[in-house]
């Protein structure tokens, strides 16, 4: 009898098994579409706030973006960058200049996925964090406009990050106690600089 009972048990519990990971894959299939094109749009709204006078936006060619992203040779950090994409923006069918996108690796909680505005000058119009995942009161505090706007409007190769306030346009003040969400913001940006100079070698806004 208790064998029976058991033999019941388990396949009740079989049963369960199996319907739970029927409607857990409904769900996701129902859910997996909704969340993808909300994430597009976060980005496309992000494309927009770095470049706001762009009313459009066209991708580079992926095999450009691989090529110029393996001719990185600048220091940024120990985990590096990540160039995720790159893409033309215009106005009236005028090309305005790039918005790139990048992940850098060495956040205090881990990757930090920002988007950049560059205009045909090479002056950054704007910068937009997608994704981050830093302390709450500190290396968050990167989501301030405060700390974002040091970047913007300046024409600069290399940006530095220093402590005792910044004293000159290629110097970013650090967030206090977040030096190291500092620096990778910083590094995520001279990284896309790069990268954009060599977009411009390859005829990037012909």
């Amino acid at each position: 009898m208790k064998s029976k009972a058991l033999i019941k048990d388990a396949f009740i519990l079989f049963l369960i098994t199996i319907i739970s990971g029927g409607l857990l894959g409904a769900v996701y299939d129902l859910t997996k579409e909704p969340i993808a094109l909300q994430q597009e749009e976060s980005k496309l709204n992000a494309y927009r706030e770095v470049m706001k006078e762009a009313d459009d936006f066209k991708e580079e060619d992926n095999q450009l973006i691989v090529q110029c992203s393996k001719k990185l040779k600048g220091d940024y950090g120990t985990n590096g960058i990540e160039i995720t994409n790159a893409l033309k923006a215009y106005k009236d069918n005028q090309k305005l200049g790039y918005v790139i996108q990048v992940i850098d690796k060495d956040g205090f909680g881990g990757d930090i996925e920002i988007i950049i505005g560059i205009d045909n000058q090479k002056i950054i119009t704007g910068v937009e964090i997608l994704s981050i995942d830093e302390t709450v009161g500190l290396g968050m505090n990167a989501k301030n406009e405060e700390f974002r706007d040091q970047y913007i409007g300046k024409k600069i190769d290399e940006f530095k990050v220093v402590k005792t306030g910044s004293q000159s346009d290629d110097e970013i003040d650090a967030l206090s106690g977040a030096t190291i969400t500092s620096k990778a913001m910083t590094n995520g940006i001279n990284g896309a600089l790069d990268f954009y100079d060599l977009l411009i070698d390859k005829g990037g806004l012909e």
